[in-house]
């Protein structure tokens, strides 16, 4: 039995946003958890007028992985030619 080549083209892709999606929340989980959680109560040093723990932890890994998405989708997926 031959498995069409658009199988492991999908598969492979599927693995890499896989891949990538584990790395985005890692980063995000375990920055808010080593840095946002148990701090002083005293004041905080802001970034953008929010916590640095939010801009590194939170906003940074969210727009790193839209770039990310944004170029995947438009330099590495291709159209199957049917």
């Amino acid at each position: 039995m031959k498995v069409d080549p658009s199988f492991f083209r999908a598969r492979r892709e599927a693995v890499i946003i896989l891949v990538a999606f584990v790395a985005f929340m890692a980063w995000t989980v375990g920055y808010c958890a080593l840095f946002g959680y148990g701090t002083a109560s005293g004041p905080q040093a802001l970034v953008l007028g929010m916590p640095s723990w939010t801009v590194w932890g939170v906003v940074a890994p969210w727009v790193a992985a839209t770039l990310f998405s944004v170029w995947f989708g438009l330099r590495y997926i291709v159209d199957d030619d049917a």
